[in-house]
């Protein structure tokens, strides 16, 4: 099967190195695999040597992208539905398709179904994978608050009505979508979790001995997006309450408001800011326990939680997204879940939380038996199986 798998940017981020991931799969099962990105400056071909080294990666060609770049700004201030850029990214994706023979395209974000949709007409199915933008932009749109998108709803329609299949990796984007685009989407959803498969790269008591830790010493550790919705300061203020000199906290990510916290924190030898990492699970791999105290309200399927379980450390998250069903809530529980209420996490739940981890041993040690059970769920196998059902469901119907 030629499949292009395609996406406005690849950075980190949760679903742009799933991307990759996906598309290394594959190609490892035999497909021919291309990922075609709507601009090279914001293409990190260090993630694709990570995650997808055997897969070919295209930007569009645009020339004097930057200058058109800022006239595109231009007209979205002006609020004119108009993008220079776009007709020589859709003269990039006509020529790969034909290059490539393409069977199907899967797209990534609403703005790239719009884009591939145009591009292709009825001549190639498109499938796509909901991430969150759409529910984003809805609630966003909804409660009159400015998007990166001119004509959502009308947008939004159309896509869903011409998509081949809508692929969604939680319930509560299910619900979403039979709730407010019945319609559109009627006879198209289907649920897949991302796959995943972690390469960790570095000893883990290397790290431990970078960061001064020692081998015996209980590490909590976040790994996340660098804003405040994901619960950093939630973090540190429930690790704080610890006062346990035999603990450490340690905080992957990078941002103005890590940096922030960083210095405010600087004084407090047991808690370590990594900065940001490529391959996050080598610093996962560290940790006794991982936090997700998160309050974003589009967080659906968070990589981090899959990378925790791939390593087999337990969780202390927030029920935000899909986080309960991921860690097995309601048969194998691999960590504790803290509310959110009235749009907080509570401190204090998330310290008796990580106490418990701390006091009761064997509770610690039945959630990190039940890591292993939670993972099967994101075996990535399973997923390139799903996966490639719904892109030949897809190419039958065309």
């Amino acid at each position: 099967m030629n499949i292009l798998l395609a996406s406005e940017v690849i950075h980190p981020g949760g679903a742009e190195t799933f991307i990759l991931r996906l598309a290394q799969a594959l190609h490892q099962q035999g497909h021919n695999v291309q990922v075609f990105v709507f601009y090279e400056e914001l293409l990190n071909r260090e993630l694709c040597k990570i995650f997808a080294p055997d897969v070919t990666v295209t930007a569009a060609t645009i020339p004097n992208s930057k200058v058109l770049g800022k006239m595109d700004g231009l007209m979205f201030r002006l609020k004119q539905d108009h993008s220079f850029r776009r007709r020589h990214i859709k003269a990039s994706l006509k020529k790969l398709i034909a290059q490539h023979k393409t069977d199907v395209i899967h797209s990534h974000l609403l703005k790239v179904d719009e884009l591939c949709l145009e591009t292709v007409g009825d001549t190639i199915p498109v499938v796509n994978t909901i991430h969150g933008d759409y529910l984003q932009f809805f609630n966003k749109t909804k409660n009159n608050i400015a998007i990166p998108l001119l004509n959502y709803v009308q947008k939004a329609k159309s896509n869903l009505s011409k998509l081949a299949k809508v692929t969604c990796i939680s319930d509560k984007q299910l619900d979403f979508f039979k709730e407010h685009f019945p319609t559109e989407t009627k006879g198209k959803l289907n649920k897949i979790y991302n796959g995943y498969r972690g390469n960790i790269t570095e000893q883990p008591e290397a790290l431990r001995e970078q960061l001064g830790i020692s081998k015996d010493a209980f590490v909590f550790g976040m790994v996340s997006r660098g804003i405040a919705e994901k619960g950093w300061q939630i973090a540190i203020d429930a690790f704080l309450k610890l006062n346990n000199k035999d603990t450490h906290l340690v905080l992957v990510g990078s941002s103005d408001y890590l940096s922030s916290l960083k210095e405010q924190y600087s004084q407090h030898k047991n808690i370590h800011f990594t900065g940001h990492a490529n391959n996050p699970i080598n610093w996962i791999n560290i940790f006794d326990a991982g936090l997700l105290p998160s309050t974003y309200p589009s967080e659906s399927l968070p990589t981090v939680i899959i990378e925790y379980l791939y390593c087999d450390v337990p969780t202390i998250s927030s029920d935000a997204g899909e986080i309960t069903n991921m860690t097995g809530q309601s048969s194998t529980p691999s960590g504790i879940i803290v509310p959110i209420e009235n749009d907080k996490v509570s401190v204090d739940k998330t310290y008796e939380a990580m106490n418990t981890f701390i006091t009761n041993r064997e509770r610690y040690e039945q959630y990190k038996t039940n890591t292993k059970a939670c993972y099967q769920q994101f075996d990535m196998d399973k997923c390139v199986e799903a996966y490639t059902a719904v892109y030949q469901q897809a190419i039958d119907k065309t």
